[in-house]
C-alpha cells in the first residue's frame, strides 16, 4: 500500500493572485497591440488620402495637357470594360439556355 505523505513547501502558492497577474499582463499586452494596430491603420488611411490627392492632381494636369489622348483613352477603356462585361453576361445567360 502507498503511504501518503504531506508535502509542505517553504512558501505558500497563491494561484488566484498569479492568475490575476497573468490576466492583467495579457490585458495590457492586448491594449498595446490594439493601440499599435490603430496607429498603423490611421497612418495607412493618411497615406491613401495623400496618394489619391496626388493622383487626382496629376490626372488633372495630364488631361489638361493632352485632352484628345485622354478622351481616346477613356473611350477605349469604356469599350474594353463594356465588352468584357457583355461577354460575361452572355456567358452567364448561355448557361441557362441549355
Amino acid at each position: 500500500m502507498r503511504k501518503q505523505t504531506n508535502r509542505k513547501y517553504a512558501h505558500d502558492v497563491d494561484l488566484s493572485s498569479d492568475i490575476a497577474r497573468i490576466r492583467e499582463a495579457f490585458s495590457d499586452t492586448a491594449k498595446d497591440v490594439k493601440d499599435k494596430a490603430s496607429e498603423v491603420f490611421s497612418q495607412s488611411i493618411e497615406n491613401m488620402k495623400d496618394k489619391s490627392a496626388n493622383f487626382k492632381e496629376n490626372m488633372g494636369t495630364y488631361v489638361s495637357a493632352k485632352p484628345f489622348q485622354s478622351l481616346l483613352l477613356a473611350m477605349l477603356s469604356g469599350i474594353v470594360i463594356g465588352g468584357t462585361l457583355m461577354n460575361r453576361r452572355e456567358r452567364a445567360h448561355s448557361r441557362y439556355r441549355e
